[in-house]
């Protein structure tokens, strides 16, 4: 990464702010309701501003499955399979470490499928990012108490690592963003409403906590975080995208201390500054497409904004 960009600051921002204040949603309401309902909210939004501006929705129904089924993928099975490992005991920062390995696991799928190459650098890069992930977590890491909730996370690494590969691969380029979201965010509420009710129910408390977290975990997350995510994706690639999230525990623990109490160790500060050369190797230039993905479109039209 030659500069600080600002859309890599907001992705970063955007992902941090939603370990710290699922945090607090986590205790303040069942998860998984929190995640239906932030996702339901921000499908009928996506949907309704679409629809304002005169965006035009797919009609080809292959568009719309392979959109339902990443937003199953990126929504349903991610946030699902996170929330009932960490419901179930697994520890946030070992949590944390394995769903950060997530940009390892799309650059090597991108790489055995050769939908994409990396150079030696973006190697030393990704691995560079990785220890720096292990180093701002190392006083966080615990063992969980089964082998339950490490299989639960890892539901949610691998549906978030497919979802970001299928979605680079099948982007349908003449489709506005906002509609994509609001189908995939449909889509991953199907999945989610079953799983929600054997898991605690879909009922939020009245109270200031769960009210607040959950709207910013709506506005928030919900609609910026795919806007952005989608955005990087298609102007950078899936690799290179996903990189930035080695940069997220570390800043996730600096957030915590003002946010949440929990006491900043200099182990975040120095795992922030390996993950950031790691992730500045990662970006240094753009990487040897093998094949071009094969989108769901025939020629890129500009987006309404």
């Amino acid at each position: 990464m030659r500069r600080l960009d600002a859309p890599a600051l907001l992705f970063v921002a955007i992902w941090t702010s939603g370990y710290v204040v699922g945090s607090i949603a986590a205790k303040a309401a069942p998860p998984l309701a929190v995640t239906f309902w932030r996702i339901l909210i921000a499908a009928a939004l996506l949907g309704g501003l679409s629809a304002l501006r005169g965006s035009r929705w797919p009609r080809d129904l292959r568009t719309i499955g392979w959109l339902a089924a990443t937003g199953v993928l990126l929504f349903a099975l991610q946030f699902g399979g996170i929330y009932i490992g960490l419901s179930s005991g697994m520890p946030a920062g070992t949590s944390a470490l394995i769903v950060s390995c997530c940009p390892l696991v799309v650059a090597i799928t991108q790489a055995v499928l050769g939908w994409e190459q990396l150079g030696r650098t973006q190697w030393i890069g990704a691995a560079l990012g990785m220890a720096g992930v292990v180093l701002a977590l190392l006083d966080r890491i615990s063992q969980p108490s089964s082998i339950q909730p490490v299989m639960w996370t890892l539901l949610g690494l691998a549906g978030f690592a497919i979802g970001t590969v299928l979605y680079q691969r099948h982007q349908p380029r003449d489709v506005d963003p906002r509609v994509i979201a609001s189908i995939q965010c449909g889509a991953a509420c199907v999945v989610l409403a079953p799983w929600a009710l054997l898991h605690g129910g879909l009922g939020i408390p009245f109270t200031h906590q769960a009210l607040g977290a959950t709207s910013w975990l709506t506005f928030i997350n919900a609609v910026g975080g795919p806007l952005i995510f989608y955005f990087l994706v298609r102007t950078r690639g899936a690799t290179r995208t996903s990189s930035l999230l080695f940069i997220v525990p570390a800043t996730t623990a600096i957030a915590s201390w003002p946010v949440l109490g929990q006491p900043l160790g200099l182990t975040a500060v120095a795992g922030l500054v390996v993950a950031g050369a790691g992730v500045t190797l990662i970006q240094r230039r753009p990487q040897t497409q093998a094949r071009q993905p094969a989108t769901l479109a025939t020629r890129p039209e500009p987006v309404r904004s």
